[in-house]
């Protein structure tokens, strides 16, 4: 399994604060079945381009540090970006793109949607970037505006949900929405978001048998190791279609209680993470 995205890149955010706290949550990662892992620390809507190299000297030193501790996890370098004008241009600089691939991580302010919304992803698109929306369900306008969320992805905005918002973390609005975007088949990737070791940990087992739960394993499959595989070796993400969501309803297993839950045979499958 891959994660895409995560806050370990150290002293840069108000993630890990120091390299020992970043060793630690890539060892909880590990824990979780996490093979590889993209780290997105923050760039906030007034950082410059000294943001971004801040983040590749922080990222050489953290991968020194991995390599050093033995840690069994390929790291690679993206970020989470807050909306702003001049996306595409921002999107250019080297520690921005997931992965060094054509994906960008996009975050929304917490406010009204800004009116240059859907330009912005446009330009993101005509400059050849494919953008990530990052937990839109915890957007209090996006979760109880389903219409809007659909009109984003008909623009080829992907949806990445956080795994404590499937598990209630973030409250009863964003599981509920998280939730029905996943039966309806809207969302392409879920990230751990981890922080820290405690507080927003990185957690991703529990998130996972519930989405088995709601929509059965290929589902799962598919948000936790097909889709963040994809994107590291740049290839494209699989979306599903309408009769893709029907398919997926209806051949979802019904005895709840026969499962032993999707780590437990995620570990045990040939080729994937053990």
């Amino acid at each position: 399994m891959d994660g895409i995205h995560c806050h370990i890149l150290p002293g840069v955010d108000d993630g890990a604060p120091t390299v020992d706290v970043a060793l630690e949550m890539i060892a909880v990662g590990i824990e979780q079945g996490i093979a590889a892992t993209i780290l997105t620390p923050h760039i906030k809507s007034g950082d410059l381009e000294d943001r971004d190299e801040l983040h590749q000297r922080t990222f050489t030193e953290l991968e020194q540090a991995v390599e050093a501790a033995g840690l069994d996890c390929r790291i690679y370098l993206g970020a989470e970006v807050a909306f702003r004008f001049g996306l595409a241009e921002v999107a250019r600089w080297p520690s921005v793109r997931l992965a060094g691939q054509s994906y960008v991580l996009v975050d929304l302010p917490s406010g009204l949607l800004s009116p240059g919304l859907e330009q912005g992803f446009f330009e993101l698109r005509t400059s050849g970037m494919k953008a990530i929306l990052a937990h839109p369900e915890r957007h209090r306008e996006l979760s109880q505006s389903p219409e809007k969320v659909d009109r984003l992805r008909q623009q080829d905005l992907l949806l990445q949900v956080d795994a404590g918002s499937i598990t209630g973390r973030f409250g009863k609005r964003s599981q509920a929405a998280a939730e029905t975007w996943i039966r309806q088949g809207w969302v392409e990737f879920v990230g751990s978001d981890g922080h820290d070791l405690r507080k927003r940990p990185i957690a991703l087992k529990e998130a996972a048998d519930r989405v088995e739960l709601l929509v059965g394993e290929d589902e799962a499959h598919r948000l936790f190791v097909e889709n963040p595989s994809r994107l590291l070796d740049g290839e494209s993400i699989v979306r599903l279609e309408a009769e893709d969501v029907s398919m997926m309803h209806g051949s979802q297993t019904k005895n709840a209680t026969a499962r032993r839950g999707f780590f437990g045979r995620l570990f045990g499958r040939s080729g994937m993470p053990q």
